[in-house]
């Protein structure tokens, strides 16, 4: 069955130009008067008393960006990413000279100081954390075991993860930074962000089609390659040694039998305990709250044995695909979805320094260049070495381009872990980089796709 993607109609848009417009105007009376009250209301609460603003003010930000999805006709991702950006506190600290300046003829004065609106702080990004594990159980639910674990699927996956991964590592020596750095670098360009892959297939109408197919199963693969390579990373001491390849193989087989064993006991328990709970496509609170106990469970084993939580609510997220009932239970966890997910991706925004963005403007032209590239002959190879035509394997290459969520996340972590010396492994012009060769290889996709697909 193909999924039709309804055209945008004009009244549609001239509909929702008010709601943003009148949003828009909303977001700026707030912002001014945060900066005419910032003291009062920043520097005398505690960050427990500060978190329910902060997530109000991101939940403003998530509904002004799906308006925006509208205009601008890009993923909602991305402009989630890019609202985040725009309320970050060094977007902020660079455009208030300019708002003060703007509003100069008002009757009082502005404080020295730029609001800080919305800061990344352990509350915030736990709530973060929560809407990157629903993310990949989102993903995993939509993924069918017996399409994705095929030997042409790893055959181009497996290719699209060590070329990237080597490209990325062998730059980051070039360029004379660090192991530690390299390592990132590599894991940041292994990622697929199936997501925009998967919109961009759907509106092109091809998701049925063998090299859509191929290109979905390869992606999935991909990102579960991707994920292990970050927990390679997380756990390598400082050089490859015999050691290393010891705990790398160790960790390989721990995930293995992680992988296969959860997917078969998950499918047994989705099966006889799961589907059960839910009649007339609701479930009981007991019923949703296993679900959900199940969910966290996964992601807790999954961090115990040195992967990461995100590893274990893919899984998760794989075995529910088993349930008669699947269509019943994505509806169950959408409004946990709504509301984690959209903080998550906004949080990741408030990360991007753009002053260190602009430093290293050269740098992130070469890193994404070198992001095409490696996916394009990694993934392009592989899908010729399995048998498909060339137009096909171009456009498969080109298909798993998007980096999206995935490198974020591997950024993210980038950001928290720290070398025996106890310095961050990524500082904020390294997050900068890999976040914005995220942004670039993810916006730059469908029209990409859409001329490989296309081309005689």
């Amino acid at each position: 069955m193909r999924i039709r993607v309804p055209p945008v109609k004009k009244e549609d848009i001239a509909a929702s130009a008010m709601p943003l417009a009148a949003l828009l105007v909303f977001a700026l009376a707030l912002l001014l008067f945060l900066s005419v009250f910032r003291a009062s209301i920043f520097t005398e609460v505690s960050e427990e008393k500060k978190i329910w603003f902060e997530l109000s003010f991101l939940l403003l930000a998530a509904i002004l960006a799906e308006m925006l999805v509208t205009h601008l006709k890009q993923p909602f991702v991305m402009v989630l990413l890019l609202v985040g950006v725009a309320i970050a506190p060094s977007t902020i600290a660079a455009v208030y000279p300019f708002f003060t300046s703007l509003f100069s003829f008002l009757p009082f004065s502005f404080p020295p100081n730029p609001p800080v609106l919305v800061q990344s702080g352990e509350l915030v990004m736990i709530f973060a954390k929560l809407g990157s594990i629903l993310l990949l159980f989102k993903i995993g639910m939509h993924s069918e075991t017996r399409k994705i674990f095929n030997l042409k699927n790893f055959v181009i996956a497996i290719l699209g993860v060590i070329v990237p991964f080597l490209g990325g590592y062998l730059f980051a020596i070039a360029g004379g930074h660090d192991f530690y750095y390299a390592m990132f670098l590599g894991a940041a360009l292994t990622a697929t962000s199936v997501g925009v892959t998967v919109a961009v297939l759907e509106e092109l109408r091809i998701m049925q089609s063998e090299m859509a197919q191929a290109l979905l199963g390869a992606a999935v693969i991909d990102d579960i390659l991707a994920l292990l390579v970050l927990s390679f990373v997380v756990q390598s001491p400082a050089g490859v040694d015999a050691d290393a390849f010891v705990q790398i193989a160790r960790l390989a087989g721990t995930a293995f039998v992680f992988v296969a064993g959860g997917i078969l006991l998950g499918r047994f328990v989705v099966a006889n305990y799961f589907d059960p709970m839910v009649e007339g496509g609701k479930s009981s609170q007991r019923g949703f709250l296993a679900m959900l106990m199940y969910l966290l469970f996964y992601a807790y084993v999954a961090e115990y044995i040195g992967l990461s939580a995100i590893v274990g609510a893919f899984v998760a997220g794989i075995t529910m695909n088993y349930s008669r009932k699947i269509g019943d239970v994505q509806g169950m966890f959408y409004p946990l979805e709504a509301l984690f997910t959209p903080v998550f991706f906004i949080s990741l925004g408030l990360l991007v320094d753009i002053n260190a963005l602009a430093a290293n403007i050269v740098p992130v032209l070469a890193i994404t260049l070198i992001a095409i590239a490696t996916k394009v002959v990694g993934c392009g190879a592989g899908a010729l070495a399995v048998g498909m035509k060339a137009k096909d394997s171009l456009a498969i290459g080109v298909g798993m381009m998007p980096r999206g969520e995935i490198a974020l996340i591997i950024g993210l972590y980038g950001l928290t872990a720290l070398t025996p010396e106890g310095v961050p492994v990524l500082g904020a012009a390294e997050y900068a980089i890999i976040a914005s060769m995220a942004f670039l290889t993810t916006v730059m996709a469908p029209a990409l796709i859409s001329a490989a697909v296309r081309r005689e």
